[in-house]
């Protein structure tokens, strides 16, 4: 709880706070700009909030640079603390004496008082929480048609939100929203990528086309399988294409093959052709060319014979080349027709039967991928959109819920107040709007008391610490509930904070609690909050 605010700028420069309610006091004439609405600002200041600064412009034109102390008590131990107006994102941590120990940012300081009140919820922080209830003149919260909203026009959605996380309803429905997110983020990566050309983009018309020519395809496939004895049956566009190119590596190694055989023969012969011609040999030359010189022919073979013995040895070794290159010749082929009939058990297909087949599967393969791309882009649309009606429905859920739960508990404390003689306000959801009325009662009055209802439903239904009601609220609801109103304030064990003037005006009731709650009691002519008003002339 709050324990104590302290500042040397104030008349009363310790306020010490209740465990339930805190009423600050105006005069019974109800004047204005004494301080009770600046104090309410500087208690929400002491819960984290910039409102004090942000929105009290005259305050720092007139007081100026000044530091607001203040003491939280948890578990039975002191908490101390001090924020200055001239730096708003640091808390000062403090000793029992207010002196300086380490400097917080204001979220750690929120943090750490989210976690002294124990609400364990980490979707929503602690403003989110404390500001929404902290209605105070200046602040934008004081719309009695729409107690949800935090400021004017805020986004839609968001103050029900709030209100779903508070309650610790909105969790599945964030985990909802976090797939939508990723299914809608997928679905923008594949347009991109069409966009792109980088996946295929068709609409219907071409996916059916598609889906008959492919039909067409297949059964042409299905033909040349047959006439094949079906060994192409699963044969794909690659496998295809390296049959191709399996048959062109044959048709060359074998032809490689045959140039090493013939060079083969050749030199065999060269070989064996050593032994020198005789003389005998040349008889049928002698009956054509009587004066033939045989002794020149004879000299000339023993040359070429002599030749001959020469080179031998390196024939011998041409030829050994050679049929080493036959070898790894026949080798290749061996490997190759093997690899033929691995594949397809066909290893004399024809070159044309195959390149026929791969442009088929290719064709094949690019309408299948133009129709799987299409059905990826319906697939995903479809996740999207069920992901959407999913988050919906649960959303909607959540609202029936909550809405039955709050419309309760309005129900219960407008019968106390009104001893069940009136109709209690009602809240209902559409979406992301919601409706805050009492039927056929549009009353001023009853529109600031149904805001009060709210509140005091919301404080005992969930985590909300605390409470801030400003006078300019309870000013407008009618005598006879402002006393239920005071009684049912302080029954509630949480700090409730108001200002309130006129005191004198209502039951001797209220005028009790109201100076049993008195923590700070403020009137014009040196009574003022900070002993002085600036707004005299």
């Amino acid at each position: 709880m709050l324990y104590e605010i302290i500042s040397e700028e104030f008349k009363q420069q310790r306020v010490k706070f209740f465990p339930n309610l805190n009423t600050v006091l105006g005069d019974d004439v109800g004047t204005n700009s004494i301080g009770k609405s600046t104090f309410l600002l500087i208690i929400d200041f002491a819960f984290g909030g910039k409102d004090y600064v942000m929105k009290s412009s005259e305050i720092q034109r007139n007081v100026g640079s000044h530091t607001i102390k203040f003491c939280f008590i948890f578990n039975q131990e002191k908490y101390f603390f001090m924020r200055n107006t001239d730096d708003l994102e640091t808390v000062v941590e403090c000793d029992n004496e207010y002196n300086f120990v380490s400097d917080l940012t204001l979220t750690q300081y929120c943090e750490f008082l989210k976690e002294q009140y124990k609400i364990n919820l980490h979707d929503i922080s602690f403003r989110d929480i404390v500001g929404r209830f902290a209605r105070i003149y200046g602040k934008e919260n004081l719309n009695e048609k729409r107690p949800l909203d935090v400021v004017h026009n805020e986004s839609a959605g968001a103050p029900i939100n709030a209100l779903l996380k508070l309650f610790g309803l909105y969790n599945v429905i964030a985990e909802l929203e976090a797939s939508l997110k990723q299914r809608e983020a997928e679905l923008s990566a594949f347009k991109n990528a069409q966009k792109f050309n980088l996946v295929s983009s068709i609409k219907k018309r071409k996916y059916t086309a598609n889906l008959k020519e492919l039909d067409e395809l297949e059964k042409e496939k299905e033909g040349i399988s047959k006439d094949l004895d079906n060994q192409l049956i699963d044969l794909d566009s690659l496998k295809a294409e390296e049959l191709i190119k399996l048959k062109q590596r044959l048709s060359v190694a074998k032809r490689q093959k045959s140039r090493y055989y013939s060079q083969f023969i050749i030199l065999d012969e060269n070989i064996k052709g050593n032994s020198p011609l005789s003389s005998e040999r040349f008889n049928d030359l002698l009956k054509f060319f009587p004066d033939v010189n045989l002794r020149s022919i004879e000299e000339v073979e023993r040359f070429h014979h002599e030749i001959r013995s020469v080179l031998r040895a390196e024939l011998k070794e041409k030829k050994e080349e050679l049929n080493r290159l036959l070898s790894i010749s026949q080798n290749e082929i061996d490997n190759i027709e093997s690899n033929i009939k691995q594949m397809i058990q066909t290893p004399n297909l024809s070159k044309v039967i195959l390149k026929k087949y791969s442009e088929l599967q290719k064709k094949s393969e690019v309408l299948e991928s133009e129709n799987s791309a299409y059905l990826k882009l319906d697939s995903l649309k479809i996740s999207r959109d069920d992901t959407k009606v999913r988050r919906d429905q649960m959303r909607n859920e959540q609202l029936l819920h909550l809405q039955m739960v709050i419309n309760t508990k309005m129900q219960e404390i407008n019968d106390y107040i009104y001893s069940g003689k009136k109709r209690p306000p009602v809240l209902s959801f559409d979406k992301n709007q919601y409706n805050f009325e009492t039927i056929d009662d549009t009353g001023t009055g009853t529109s600031y008391k149904n805001m009060i209802v709210y509140d005091l439903s919301i404080l005992e239904l969930t985590g909300l610490p605390v409470l801030i009601h400003d006078s300019v609220v309870l000013k407008q609801i009618a005598d006879e509930a402002i006393e239920k109103i005071l009684i049912k304030y302080r029954t509630i064990d949480k700090q409730i904070f108001i200002s309130f003037d006129k005191k004198a005006a209502y039951t001797k009731e209220s005028q009790k609690i109201l100076n049993d709650t008195k923590v700070l009691e403020l009137s014009p002519n040196g009574g003022e909050l900070f002993g002085k008003s600036w707004s005299d002339k």
